[in-house]
């Protein structure tokens, strides 16, 4: 065989190790990048916050100490508090920002077993999907989350995926429709927590997809579906109970999963 032979041969599992190889080094580098984001913007807060305390306090001194200030350095007094109102305001956005792309990051790399909250964890994908042009613009949305409910066991990347892609998929289904609507809700029984994603997209035939990958045809489905599919190998794992319906002009997706002890023994027998 030819070097020139082998190096071809070849060339795809080299891909394929450096691919592995960047992966496995950005993920090491998340959380140094995200502590170096965090010192100065840390920073630039706390000096916004002190700077607008200290010019407040300073027009408010000069308006005492005297008995009438002439109009024009009055409006320049109301133009630098309202100048330093803004920065604080930006800030605080920043902030806001970096806190849910870091939420994000930590879900997706965050591989242990443990207990998970799913109305937080909703409310951490929604906030981070912000980011997309089409999700912010012109898509009515509404949260209605039971901070109360149980919480689940599993990976948290695992879950964060999945309801990445049963968001998107609800985003994308609206995306050529009139009304842009989209609903998430979460609640809880006595032995399982739920979620129902409802968008406002074109209807789709209602088919239930608990054990879809024994008598389903997935290679079949269209192409923008498939991400919903991917999130029920994800967490069929966990005893999830899927359904996909439409009512009252609604396409709605519902997610069952066991809480109770009772429920996830039964997953484990």
């Amino acid at each position: 065989m030819s070097f020139q032979h082998g190096r071809a041969e070849h060339k795809g599992q080299f891909y394929k190790e450096l691919e592995k190889e960047f992966d496995k080094t950005l993920r090491a580098l998340v959380t140094g990048i995200i502590h170096d984001f965090a010192n100065p913007l840390s920073g630039i807060l706390g000096r916004s916050e002190f700077l607008e305390k200290r010019v407040v306090d300073i027009v408010e001194r000069i308006e005492d100490k005297y008995d009438s200030i002439d109009s024009d350095t009055l409006e320049g007094y109301k133009k630098i508090i309202y100048d330093v109102e803004l920065l604080v305001k930006a800030g605080d956005l920043l902030q806001e920002m970096f806190t849910n792309v870091t939420d994000k990051l930590n879900a997706l790399n965050d591989t242990k077993w443990q207990e998970i909250n799913l109305s937080e964890l909703i409310a951490a994908e929604t906030a981070f999907l912000q980011f997309y042009p089409a999700f912010k613009r012109n898509i009515k949305q509404k949260l209605v989350l039971d901070k109360q409910i149980p919480v689940v066991t599993g990976i948290k990347t695992e879950y964060s995926l999945a309801f990445s892609a049963l968001i998107r998929h609800a985003l994308n289904a609206v995306q050529h429709c009139k009304i842009k609507e989209l609903i998430i809700s979460t609640g809880h029984d006595d032995s399982h927590v739920w979620v129902k994603i409802k968008d406002s997209g074109t209807s789709f035939t209602q088919i239930p997809i608990t054990g879809i990958s024994e008598n389903f045809n997935f290679e079949n489905y269209p192409d923008e579906a498939k991400g919903l599919f991917n999130a029920v190998s994800l967490l069929e794992k966990y005893g999830a109970l899927f359904q996909i319906s439409n009512a009252s002009g609604f396409n709605v997706v519902s997610i069952r999963i066991p809480w109770s002890e009772v429920e996830v023994a039964k997953l484990k027998e």
